[in-house]
């Protein structure tokens, strides 16, 4: 039996959480979910990220992503039965818990954005990190002054 941290266990969660590509619009959405979980609280952020993860497009898709990866680590954790599957019911749990529980929950959610943001720090390319895509796009500067 092997054994794992804690940190290992919600990067691997947060991992899961990504999608392939990580645009700027999308990291700066990440970044904000770790301050609004703070700020907010955890049933606020829930609500939050369920309702921008309505509609279609990538942006849609990665807050429907982050709002079952959120549904399925409370569950993983023990802090949500398995029953509780809609938003509308997530949040009414969220809203029963009692004060102890409802705190782990919000350290773990919290622990669990806070990964989601620094890996998406860690596969975020700019324009300028592109690899070049042909012998046009290499030209350097000079090239274009003469």
């Amino acid at each position: 039996m092997s054994v794992r941290r804690i940190d290992q266990t919600m990067a691997k969660a947060a991992a899961e959480l990504l999608p392939d590509t990580v645009d700027g619009k999308l990291r700066t959405r990440y970044r904000t979910l770790s301050v609004m979980s703070r700020d907010a609280g955890l049933a606020a952020t829930y609500a939050y990220v369920a309702a921008k993860g309505k509609g279609r497009g990538d942006l849609p898709d990665a807050y429907r992503k982050v709002a079952t990866g959120i549904r399925d680590h409370l569950e993983n954790r023990g802090l949500k039965p398995a029953t509780v599957r809609s938003e509308r019911d997530i949040l009414r749990h969220l809203g029963e818990m009692d004060l102890h529980t409802y705190a782990r929950a919000s350290a773990e959610v919290a622990a669990l954005l806070r990964w989601l943001s620094r890996l998406a720090d860690a596969v975020h390319q700019t324009d300028d990190a592109a690899p070049p895509k042909g012998p046009d796009d290499a030209a350097t500067s000079e090239d274009d002054a003469s």
